[in-house]
C-alpha cells in the first residue's frame, strides 16, 4: 500500500481490455491493482468513480490548505519587508547616526584625510615634518661571496624590544626559537611631563635656563646652554645640562603629543623627581610639582622566569634566564622598561655564511628582512630592514656573533616616527609610528603622503558635514519602506487594468500599516518647522515615497542638526517650574515606545558619592597627612606636608586620582569661616562609591569624621505614573510597559527628596524612529501583527491537516472494501460459469 502525503500524487493510463494498475480520483489513497476478468467490467474505473464522492472533503481540505499556504507566504514575504524597514530604520535612529563628515586637505599630495562616525566639522591646519620610515642597519665589513663566513654563532633578533625601552640584547645557551619577555611591572624613574606641547622652535637665554628640581632627594639646579632649538635638541640639551661628574642626572624626551618628559637617570623605588622651580618652565611647559615622582622597582617574565629588577642607571645591563640553563643579557634604555609584552627570537646561524644567515633571518618571522646586498665586485654587505616603521620598530641584534667579520652594524636608515606641526611656531609636535596619525582632530585620520621643506605652507584639513554619504543612508529607508508599500499593494491592493484585487484584498491591517509608513512622511516635523519635503521627501500619487538626495545633500550640508531633528528620536520637557527647565532630556527610547507626553515625577534626585572635609579655617593644615582612596579596586595615595593650602592638597590629590585612573575629583569649598577639601566622585549613582583612609596627623582635614565609605544614590521616580527605575541620573521605565517599553530619561535636576512633578515630557520618534516603530509593530517576533497573523495561519493549517490525515484511514478502507466485493463477485461469477459450463456439459451427454 502506498504511502499518504498532501505532498504526492500518482496517475497511470488504464487499459480496458487487461489487467492494469490504476489509481483512483484521490491522488493519496492506495492503487487499484485489478480489472474484471470473468464479468468483463472495467472495475477499476467502477471503483474510481464510487470513490470521487467519499474522498471529496479531503479534496477540500486540501483546498483549503493550498489557499492558506499561499497566504502563509505572502505574509511571510511582508513581515521580511517590515523587519528591513526597521533595521533600516535603527539606522538612523540616534543623533550620533548622523555624525557623518569627510575630510579634505589642501595639499592632497602631502597628506590626505578621511572620518569616522566621531568626526565633527572643524577645520585644522599643519606641517609635515618627516614621515615614518623602518630601521635599516648593515654590517660596517663586506665579505666576499654567499658562501663567505659572517656569523660565528647563533644570534638574537628582535623588531619589538626597542619599543619596550630595551637598547641591546645578548644570549648565551638559549634555544633556537622565539623567546617571549612580559613586563609585568615597569621600571621607571621619577618623572614630570609638560602640560603644553613644545614649540617647534625654543630659545633659551640667560632669563629663562634654569631647572630646580630635587633629585632622588637631593636639590638640584640645572642651567641649560644659551640657543634656539627644536624639540629634540632641547631634550637633548636638558640631559647635558644635568650632567654631574660625567652623570646625566636626568634624561629628556618628546612624546607622542609634542610634550617634554623628564626622567632621572636612575630606575627603581630609590629614584625620585620633584620639579621645583626655575625660569626655564614656562618655555618648556613644566610645572611645578606639588610632591616628588617617585620610581618603581620592575619585574619582567623570561619564557616564564621571573626577575626583579631595582635601582639601576639607565643605560647599564641586566641578567635574565629562561629557567632551561639559557641567559639573556639586556640593556636598559634612558626612561627604563615599559610594561608590554614583546619577544626575541635566537636565530641559528647555520653553516655561518652570508646566504645561510640571510635564509634563517627571513625564515624566523622576526618582522625582520634580511638581504645580502651587492656593494661592489665580490662585495657582500648584511642588511637588516625592519618591517615596520616608527621607532618601536628598531632592530636589535646581537652583535658579538658579527664582529669579526662584519665589524659593527651601522645605521643605514633610522627608525622614525611621523611628525607633524600643528599651529606653526606657536604650536606643537606631534609624533606617530606609523604615516598615519591620529587624534589631532576627534574621528579623524591623517594619511601623510610626504614632507614638507621647512618653511612651506601649512596643509589645511577641513571636516565637513557629508549629505552625500548620508544621502545613501536615507535612501536606504526610503527604499525598505517602498518595497513594504509595494508589496502590501501587490497582495492586498486592487489592480484597475486587470481589475483583480489580490489575496489579501480588504485585509484592514494592511491598510493601517500602509497609513502608518505614509502617515510618518506626512506628519513628522523637525527643529525650526523641517518637514520631509524640505529634505527631499515626498508622497506620490501612487502611494509610493519619492526620495531627491541632491535636494537632501543640499539641505544636510548646510544644516546638519536641523535635517537630523527631522529623522532622530527626541522630546522635550514641558516644566513644571523654571528651576526644572532642561532637567530631562531622552536617553533612550525602543521600536515599541510609544509618542506621546508623559509625565515626571521624582521623588529623590541622583547624587554623587561625596565626602565633605572639616572646615580649616587658615585655609593650610598644621602637620603632615597622607591620604587615601579607594574605588573599584585601585587606590591613590597623597602626602600632604605640614602647612600645605587645601587648594594644593586638591590639585596634588587630583593629580594621584588621574595616576590611577580613579573617577574622583577634590576641590575645594570656601566659607564664611575657613574652607573644605572636598572628595566626590564624577559619576552618579549607588554603583559611584569610594573609601578614604588617613594617617599621620589624622583628623586635620575630616574626611572620615562621617565614616570612611562614601556612595552616590540613583534617581527614583515615575514616567507616566509608571514606577521607574534608577541608575544614576537614568530613570528607565519597564521594558514590558506596551506604551513606554524601556524608555529612558536622564534626569538632571538636584536637591530633590521628595515626589516633585518635573513637568511632561514630550517624546517624538522622527522619521526614522517612525519607521522603526512601525516596523517593530509589525514584525516583531513576539507581538507583531504580522506574526501574531502568521501564527494563526500556521495553526489553521495545522488543523486541516489533522483533519485531512484523519480521512485517510477511512478513505482506504472503503477502497478495500469495494476492491473485496469486486474480487467476491468475480469469484462468484467464474463459480457460476462453472457450473454453467458443467451444466451444459451434462446436457449435451442427454439422449
Amino acid at each position: 500500500m502506498s504511502s499518504i502525503s498532501p505532498l504526492t500524487s500518482t496517475s497511470s493510463t488504464t487499459n480496458t481490455s487487461s489487467t492494469t494498475s490504476s489509481s483512483s480520483t484521490n491522488p493519496f489513497a492506495p492503487a487499484i491493482k485489478f480489472n474484471g476478468v470473468i464479468s468483463g467490467l472495467n472495475t477499476t474505473a467502477i471503483i474510481s468513480a464510487l470513490m470521487q464522492a467519499y474522498e471529496q472533503p479531503q479534496v477540500d481540505i486540501q483546498n483549503q490548505i493550498n489557499a492558506l499556504k499561499t497566504n502563509l507566504n505572502d505574509y511571510q514575504q511582508l513581515s521580511s519587508d517590515f523587519l528591513n524597514l526597521q533595521t533600516a530604520a535603527n539606522n538612523l535612529n540616534s543623533a550620533s547616526d548622523w555624525q557623518v563628515t569627510s575630510a579634505t586637505t589642501s595639499n592632497p599630495a602631502v597628506a590626505t584625510a578621511s572620518t569616522t562616525s566621531g568626526a565633527t566639522p572643524s577645520t585644522i591646519s599643519f606641517n609635515v615634518d618627516q614621515l615614518a620610515q623602518g630601521n635599516v642597519v648593515a654590517g660596517a665589513n663586506t665579505v666576499s661571496s654567499l658562501s663567505s663566513t659572517v656569523a660565528s654563532s647563533n644570534f638574537l633578533l628582535s623588531s619589538s624590544a626597542a619599543g619596550f625601552g630595551v637598547s641591546s640584547l645578548a644570549g648565551s645557551s638559549l634555544a633556537v626559537g622565539t623567546h617571549s619577555f612580559d613586563v609585568t611591572q615597569a621600571l621607571t624613574g621619577g618623572t614630570a611631563t609638560g602640560t603644553s606641547a613644545l614649540a617647534s622652535s625654543v630659545t633659551i637665554g640667560s632669563a629663562n635656563d634654569t631647572i630646580s628640581a630635587t633629585v632622588n632627594g637631593t636639590a638640584e639646579t640645572f642651567t641649560i646652554a644659551s640657543g634656539t632649538y627644536t624639540p629634540s635638541q632641547l631634550a637633548q640639551a636638558i640631559s647635558t645640562a644635568s650632567t654631574v661628574s660625567g652623570t646625566a642626572l636626568l634624561n629628556a624626551k618628546v612624546n607622542s603629543r609634542g610634550q617634554l618628559e623628564v626622567g632621572t637617570s636612575l630606575l627603581g623605588s630609590s629614584a625620585s623627581l620633584q620639579i621645583t622651580g626655575g625660569t626655564a618652565l614656562s618655555a618648556l611647559g613644566l610645572s611645578t610639582q606639588s610632591a616628588a615622582s617617585v620610581g618603581t622597582a620592575g619585574s619582567i617574565t623570561l619564557d616564564g622566569t621571573t626577575t626583579a629588577i631595582n635601582n639601576v642607571q639607565s643605560g647599564t645591563t641586566t641578567s635574565l634566564t629562561d629557567g632551561s640553563g639559557g641567559t639573556i643579557t639586556m640593556g636598559i634604555g634612558a626612561f627604563g622598561l615599559a610594561k608590554g609584552s614583546f619577544s626575541a627570537t635566537e636565530v641559528s646561524a647555520g653553516n655561518g655564511s652570508l646566504s645561510s644567515v640571510v635564509a634563517n633571518i627571513n625564515a624566523a618571522n622576526t618582522g625582520v628582512t634580511a638581504s645580502a646586498v651587492q656593494v661592489g665586485t665580490n662585495a657582500y654587505i648584511l642588511q637588516l630592514a625592519s618591517n615596520t616603521t616608527g621607532t618601536s620598530g628598531n632592530i636589535t641584534v646581537e652583535s658579538a656573533p658579527f664582529s669579526s667579520t662584519l665589524g659593527s652594524f651601522n645605521t643605514v636608515t633610522a627608525g622614525q616616527n611621523a611628525v607633524i606641526s600643528v599651529g606653526g611656531s606657536s604650536g606643537y609636535e606631534l609624533s606617530s609610528q606609523t604615516n598615519t596619525v591620529t587624534g589631532v582632530l576627534p574621528g579623524v585620520s591623517i594619511n601623510l603622503v610626504s614632507a614638507q621643506a621647512p618653511g612651506s605652507s601649512p596643509v589645511t584639513l577641513s571636516v565637513t558635514p557629508d549629505g552625500t554619504k548620508m544621502a545613501t543612508q536615507v535612501q536606504a529607508l526610503v527604499n525598505a519602506a517602498n518595497q513594504a508599500l509595494s508589496d502590501i499593494n501587490k497582495y492586498a491592493g486592487y489592480n484597475a487594468a486587470t481589475k483583480t484585487g489580490g489575496p489579501l484584498m480588504g485585509n484592514a491591517n494592511l491598510n493601517a500599516l500602509t497609513s502608518q509608513i505614509l502617515g510618518v512622511i506626512a506628519n513628522e516635523v523637525g527643529a525650526n518647522g523641517t518637514t520631509a519635503a524640505s529634505a527631499g521627501i515626498t508622497l506620490n500619487k501612487n502611494g509610493s515615497i519619492d526620495f531627491n538626495a541632491s535636494a537632501f545633500a543640499q539641505a544636510y550640508d548646510a544644516n546638519p542638526s536641523q535635517v537630523a531633528s527631522l529623522f532622530t528620536q527626541g522630546g522635550t520637557l514641558s516644566a513644571s517650574s523654571n528651576a526644572y527647565s532642561g532637567s530631562v532630556t531622552l536617553s533612550y527610547a525602543s521600536n515599541a515606545t510609544q509618542p506621546g507626553s508623559y509625565a515626571v515625577v521624582v521623588s529623590h534626585s541622583a547624587t554623587q558619592a561625596v565626602d565633605t572635609g572639616s572646615v580649616v579655617a587658615s585655609g593650610a593644615i598644621t602637620g603632615a597627612e597622607t591620604l587615601s582612596f579607594t574605588s573599584g579596586g585601585a587606590t591613590a595615595t597623597y602626602a600632604a606636608s605640614a602647612g600645605e593650602s587645601l587648594s594644593s592638597i586638591a590639585a596634588g590629590v587630583n593629580a594621584s586620582f588621574a595616576s590611577a585612573g580613579l573617577a574622583l575629583a577634590a576641590s575645594v569649598k570656601t566659607t564664611s569661616s575657613g574652607s573644605q577639601l572636598v572628595i566626590s566622585s564624577q559619576n552618579y549613582g549607588s554603583s559611584q562609591s569610594f573609601t578614604v583612609a588617613t594617617s599621620g596627623t589624622t583628623g586635620q582635614l575630616g574626611l572620615t569624621a562621617g565614616g570612611t565609605t562614601y556612595t552616590g544614590t540613583d534617581v527614583a521616580g515615575t514616567i507616566d505614573g509608571v514606577a521607574a527605575t534608577g541608575s544614576g541620573q537614568f530613570l528607565t521605565a519597564p521594558l514590558n510597559n506596551p506604551t513606554l517599553a524601556g524608555l529612558s530619561l536622564q534626569v538632571t535636576a538636584t536637591g530633590i527628596t521628595s515626589a516633585t512633578n518635573l513637568g511632561n515630557f514630550t517624546y517624538t520618534t522622527g522619521i526614522a524612529g517612525g519607521m522603526g516603530t512601525t516596523g517593530y509593530g509589525a514584525s516583531d517576533p513576539t507581538t507583531g501583527s504580522l506574526t501574531n497573523t502568521i501564527t494563526s495561519i500556521n495553526q489553521q493549517i495545522s488543523n486541516l491537516q489533522q483533519q485531512y490525515n484523519a480521512y485517510t484511514p477511512m478513505i482506504q478502507s472503503e477502497q478495500q472494501m469495494l476492491q473485496q466485493e469486486f474480487n467476491n463477485m468475480e469469484v462468484q461469477l467464474g463459480s457460476l460459469k462453472n457450473q454453467g459450463s458443467y451444466l451444459a456439459g451434462e446436457i449435451a451427454q442427454l439422449p
